[in-house]
């Protein structure tokens, strides 16, 4: 049963996983922008020229980052649409809002309960009988 609950949460633990990644990109296409717009602010010790002349490299590398950022974005809603589906299936009341508040929304035990007006040890409970009503 451990197991099978771990892999229950590895599956809900999806969305968040898809978002950090769509996270990591923007920031990837911010310092991306910054490096481009203050080429002497880089701040990795190395010398660089600072010829804003040739925008191709700069354009095309930008245009990867946006296609990869699109695609990030396309599995973050498939994945928080199925696992939400998936959740509506199972389960129904404090179950359901518990692992909607965790895996979905991304909030911790104590701001659940805090909403829930539960203890953290009672959310913790429910996400155990929530979980055991998933199916994979």
């Amino acid at each position: 049963m451990g197991r099978e609950n771990e892999e229950k949460k590895e599956y809900l633990r999806g969305y968040q996983k898809a978002k950090k990644r769509e996270r990591l990109i923007l920031e990837q296409i911010q310092q991306l922008r910054m490096d481009k717009m203050f080429p002497c602010l880089q701040y990795d010790g190395m010398p660089h020229a600072h010829n804003n002349s040739d925008l191709s490299a700069y354009m095309e590398k930008l245009d990867e980052l946006l296609e990869k950022l699109g695609k990030e974005k396309l599995e973050s809603v498939r994945k928080y649409t199925e696992i939400q589906e998936r959740i509506k299936a199972s389960t129904e009341g404090d179950e359901k809002e518990t692992l909607e508040r965790h895996y979905l929304m991304g909030q911790t035990w104590d701001k659940i309960g805090e909403e829930m007006g539960y203890s953290r040890r009672a959310v913790l409970y429910i996400h155990g009988r929530a979980l055991k009503k998933i199916k994979l």
